[in-house]
């Protein structure tokens, strides 16, 4: 994605990395890229994220939450790897922030 209205990165302690670039236009994320390197639960994580967060204004994209991740991936996200729905909601909180803090 060229000139992303806001991005972010976050590492977590298994090493796997997740970035997010949003596109917002007036208050509203129009698209959303992702990359992330770790294992299936992570990726898993992090594109169910984006999908909840993309065509979503801000705030509603600031009440997605760790258990709905949780909920969701529900029977294919072991227990050891509940830190990555954590992750992927820490990666898309501080886009958001950084686009925040911004305008």
């Amino acid at each position: 994605m060229n000139g992303p209205t806001a991005s972010s990165y976050v590492k977590g302690i298994c090493g796997e990395e997740m970035e997010f670039y949003l596109i917002i236009e007036d208050g509203v994320i129009t698209e959303v890229k992702y990359y992330t390197q770790g294992c299936e639960a992570t990726r898993a994580c992090v594109e169910f994220v984006a999908s909840l967060a993309d065509k979503n204004t801000i705030k509603r994209a600031l009440l997605i939450s760790a258990g709905q991740v949780i909920d969701r991936l529900a029977g294919t996200l072991p227990v050891e790897h509940l830190h990555c729905s954590i992750l992927a909601i820490t990666a898309l909180y501080k886009a958001v922030a950084d686009y925040l803090l911004k305008v």
